[in-house]
């Protein structure tokens, strides 16, 4: 099991903005396999066993990054595709099941997520892409210990809130019979 794997299945948006920041710390090292065990497998506690899975974990990682042209931007194809499921769920939730309680938090985190389309120059992608964006843009200004306005934690909060709703709604749906997302 990778690291990510049991948060794929209790949070999935948890998941992908895991994945992100594992291929964005794959970036940092250029791809280059020599740079990710000089800077993380190294100093990674454990017994060589843990090591060796994560040393083929990354391995993995960086192989399918340069098999898809990742090298500056972009997400891996299992990523792009949990992503459209969430949209596509996202969707599902507000225009055909009408779930109530999902509606009014799309509904309190909208201006938030709209206020993030506007910084990225518009976003054709859609609303959950620019959550999980906003999400991962807070992570990465905390984990640089750079200053964080009340309004932008208010607006994380209301867009975590969203999306842990809808990877509540995830979960449950991967656990119905002859349904597979992913």
């Amino acid at each position: 099991m990778h690291p990510l794997e049991r948060r794929k299945h209790e949070n999935i948006a948890g998941y992908v903005i895991g994945m992100w920041q594992v291929e964005d710390l794959m970036r940092a090292a250029d791809l280059d396999m020599g740079i990710v065990e000089e800077r993380l497998i190294s100093s990674m506690e454990g017994d060589e066993e843990a090591r060796a899975r994560m040393r083929e974990w990354y391995s993995g990682i960086i192989a399918r990054m340069k098999e898809n042209g990742l090298a500056r931007s972009g997400h891996l194809p299992e990523v792009e595709e949990v992503m459209q499921e969430l949209e596509y769920l996202h969707r599902a939730l507000i225009d055909t099941l009408g779930d109530e309680e999902y509606i009014a938090l799309d509904k309190e985190a909208t201006p938030a997520i709209r206020t993030v389309q506007q910084h990225a120059g518009g976003d054709p992608e859609g609303p959950i892409e620019s959550s999980l964006t906003a999400v991962y843009g807070v992570m990465m200004l905390r984990s640089q210990g750079k200053a964080i306005s009340d309004e932008t934690k208010a607006a994380d909060a209301v867009i975590r809130n969203l999306l842990d709703r809808l990877s509540l709604h995830y979960r449950n749906m991967r656990r119905l019979p002859g349904v597979s997302l992913n």
